[in-house]
């Protein structure tokens, strides 16, 4: 049995997260300890039980972070009856400290393997936070003996399973917010970046759009992020959803200290030059954008255009899946910026040196795309062509030869892409002026 054990301020996520499943018939409520039951013939509703926990808490505490949310997953081949689950969930509460807190028990059944999920509070009724220290170090000791208690099959077996794959948005199947969510949760988990504009090009690779949102309230500046289901043109689909309906974690706030983690993550790994080889074997034989990027696949690198409404290429990300990383191709050096790239395809040989380069012709460790598995969309084996119709900032002068040779700035600006902004706006004036 995994416990998979995260904390955050966002009460009605985690509540909408469970009641979301429950209205969709895929979760049912097992148990609840110290909540307010419906009257008979009535069902629980969301804001009745963020209610119920509100009340239990003092208006005044000092914990951060006071939701308390946790998956039970056993094994496939552990079939427990719903009275045994609920007896593993309330031993597992009691035993983390959380016997004497208001807590809900979801039995999810939207996948093969069901499991449940509990959502509570970490602040008592006095304000006083319940004791997290070692959390999880005693989460896995008591998951061991409840194990054993139940003649379960141990985590160790369960860690071995393959890991669910990251599927793109299809809102025909219905549960678009749902979808997004999931899709967003696991980008974020998976992918690292350093710009929003790196953050949305592998959000495109799966079907979604995101915008920022950016104002003032009566003096008072704020921001947000915009999501939408998109088609495979790109074009959007249904109602969108703000980040404030998902949750905290794909907020404008999460996605800053998302940044500072990726430029972390990445300034010890390093994964420019298994990812510039991979671009150089890439433009053997490609003449074209879409030869280019059906190459990139191969490999597991996914490949962003963003180009003006003339159809001119202005900027570039690339995706590599295997790795996590997502970089601007001026992040990798002037070779791999937007402009070098229609230049490389117009005229390769001036790029032999790249392309034949001993570098570039080595074994690299990337895995073949026998072996290639999700969670990268496989719906770009066969390419789709994407552009965007509007400016966006990057980071980094495309002058840099390769990744980490300076400090990164996450909040600069690309200057490929602020050159050419600027030559656009140049041009606007002019014809202005009627030159």
């Amino acid at each position: 049995m995994v416990a998979k054990i995260s904390v955050s301020g966002s009460l009605a996520g985690a509540v909408n997260y469970n009641m979301n499943k429950l209205k969709a018939d895929t979760a049912q409520i097992l148990l609840t300890n110290k909540m307010l039951c419906p009257e008979p013939n009535e069902v629980f509703k969301a804001n009745d039980m963020i209610k119920d926990f509100e009340l239990f808490m003092p208006q005044r505490y000092r914990t951060e972070n006071p939701v308390f949310h946790v998956s039970l997953n056993p094994h496939p081949d552990d079939k427990l009856s719903d009275m045994e689950l609920s007896l593993v969930a309330e031993e597992y509460m009691k035993r983390m400290g959380y016997g004497s807190q208001p807590y809900v028990v979801f039995k999810h059944q939207d996948i093969s393997r069901h499991h449940i999920h509990i959502v509570s509070v970490r602040v008592n009724e006095k304000g006083k936070k319940i004791n997290d220290k070692f959390e999880r170090r005693r989460s896995k000791d008591i998951t061991r003996s409840l194990e054993q208690k139940y003649g379960l099959h141990t985590a160790e077996k369960v860690s071995k399973e393959k890991k669910p794959e990251l599927k793109m948005v299809d809102v025909s199947q219905g549960n678009a917010k749902e979808q997004v969510e999931n899709v967003v949760r696991e980008v974020i988990n998976k992918y690292h970046f350093l710009t929003f504009t790196e953050y949305k090009a592998v959000l495109t690779k799966f079907n979604i759009a995101a915008e920022e949102v950016k104002g003032s309230h009566y003096g008072s500046p704020f921001s947000g992020i915009v999501y939408s289901a998109t088609d495979t043109d790109d074009n959007k689909v249904g109602n969108p959803f703000s980040s404030a309906t998902l949750g905290k974690f794909a907020g404008s706030e999460a996605l800053e200290r998302k940044y500072q983690a990726s430029k972390e993550h990445l300034e010890k790994s390093r994964p420019a030059a298994p990812l510039k080889r991979a671009i150089n074997q890439a433009f053997a034989g490609a003449t074209n954008k879409e030869q280019l990027r059906y190459n990139l696949f191969q490999s597991g690198v996914g490949v962003v255009y963003r180009e003006n409404a003339a159809g001119r290429l202005y900027g570039v990300t690339f995706i590599d899946h295997n790795t996590g990383a997502v970089l601007n191709g001026s992040r990798l050096g002037k070779e791999y910026a937007a402009n070098a790239i229609v230049d490389r395809l117009e005229n390769p040989q001036r790029y032999e040196h790249l392309t034949n380069s001993p570098q570039s012709n080595d074994p690299i460790s990337r895995s073949s795309q026998a072996s290639l598995q999700p969670p990268y969309p496989t719906q770009e084996a066969q390419p789709i062509h994407r552009t965007e119709q509007h400016y966006e900032s990057s980071s980094i002068d495309d002058s840099i030869g390769s990744l980490f040779d300076i400090p990164i700035l996450p909040n600069t600006t690309d200057s490929e892409e602020d050159e050419f902004r600027r030559r656009m706006q140049r041009k606007k004036r002019k014809r202005s002026f009627g030159l």
